[in-house]
């Protein structure tokens, strides 16, 4: 409507234009155009003022094209450069792991640094592959460390690239354990909910925080090493075993390097 109005305003003052050109020949041409120019200076503002932002698109809609340019590499420059900083803050991440695995056990000869490469999805198990296998010396029944030197697992099939391991909160999985206070003795069974140690006589003498280690019982995993400590108990009269869940010291679900091992012989007592 706007733009309307103003072509219509347009197109009178070029008709009055043309109409003083053809009277200008007579004497009172002179007042008639000062009469006119009053009249048409404030019109001819007002188209000015609507165009002028038409005018100012055209102008600089080369300008708005060169910024467009210019914002698409920056922003091209910054997702590169986010990517090489998350990738350099995974190599830190994985060095400081592997400095920290290593202060834990001491002699980095008797252990081998491997890394998690895939993580069992299946419901109901806990199990992950290790980027290790018989062409690293790894073998079936080795110990699988964690952070500070933490048992989280057992080597139970091998590649020679790579092996599986099942972690010690697995259903099928059951180690010998130890409480560290009472020295007694327990299966550290998996299950849905987290682990437990089983057939602990009932009158045993355990309290909430108590150390549970791997025991050498049945030559299967070497003596004393960390699993985690006693979260509850459950001490029924009329049971024989007492129900001890356990809470490990690691978190299963974010390992990502792990310590095979290597000099440990299933059926010795020997680390």
């Amino acid at each position: 409507m706007v733009w309307s109005r103003n072509v219509a305003w347009l197109s009178a003052s070029l008709m009055l234009g043309l109409l003083m050109l053809a009277l200008s020949p007579l004497p009172i041409a002179g007042d008639l155009e000062a009469r006119s120019l009053s009249l048409l200076t404030p019109v001819l503002s007002a188209v000015s003022a609507a165009t002028r932002p038409f005018a100012q698109v055209v102008l600089h809609a080369g300008q708005l094209e060169q910024l467009a340019g210019e914002n698409a590499d920056l922003r091209e420059q910054v997702a590169r450069l986010e990517a090489e900083a998350a990738a350099v803050r995974a190599q830190q991440t994985a060095a400081d792991q592997t400095r920290a695995l290593q202060a834990a056990v001491g002699s980095a000869a008797s252990y081998l640094r491997a890394t998690v490469i895939v993580r069992d999805p299946a419901p109901g198990r806990r199990a992950m592959v290790i980027d290790r296998g018989t062409s690293d010396g790894v073998f079936t029944g080795q110990p699988i460390l964690g952070p500070a030197a933490i048992l989280v697992g057992v080597v139970t099939e091998v590649h020679p690239q790579h092996a599986r391991v099942r972690l010690l909160d697995d259903p099928n999985s059951a180690v010998a354990a130890m409480l560290q206070q009472s020295k007694t003795l327990g299966a550290l069974a998996g299950n849905e909910s987290g682990l437990q140690l089983e057939y602990v006589p009932t009158g045993t003498t355990v309290s909430t925080g108590d150390i549970v280690l791997s025991s050498p019982l049945g030559g299967l995993l070497p003596a004393g090493l960390l699993i985690g400590r006693v979260a509850s108990t459950e001490a029924r009269p009329e049971a024989m075993f007492t129900v001890i869940r356990v809470e490990p010291y690691a978190d299963y679900s974010r390992l990502d390097h792990v310590l095979v091992v290597t000099t440990y012989v299933p059926g010795t007592t020997k680390p």
